[in-house]
């Protein structure tokens, strides 16, 4: 194989394995994470960007708790659900990057 057909194929590949991290990215960007709150008070969602997209409380459960104490459990969730999906999106990536390296 010539110089010439060898870089052409070496860029296929590349141009291959970054459609493939694209879309894995693209897919866990889109993906939700739910974080359930203490004591059955509710839940928490974002997307794997980190977009928070709903927020579920039990007002039952909510007269147990001070504002303060409300408010830390609600931002202290959010910030778990954050977390969950940064890890998931990066897992995502990883896994592609991996795959990719073993063909």
């Amino acid at each position: 194989m010539s110089y010439e057909n060898e870089l052409y194929h070496l860029a296929k590949e590349i141009d291959a394995s970054a459609a493939a991290v694209e879309q894995a990215a693209a897919g866990a960007a889109r993906d939700r994470v739910t974080w359930t709150l203490p004591g059955e008070l509710g839940s928490v969602t974002v997307t794997g960007a980190g977009e928070l997209v709903d927020v579920s409380v039990d007002v039952a459960a909510m007269k147990d708790y001070s504002a303060s104490s409300l408010s830390r459990q609600l931002l202290l969730g959010i910030q778990r659900a954050e977390e969950a999906a940064v890890r998931r999106y990066d897992a995502a990536i990883a896994a592609v990057q991996n795959e990719e390296r073993l063909v």
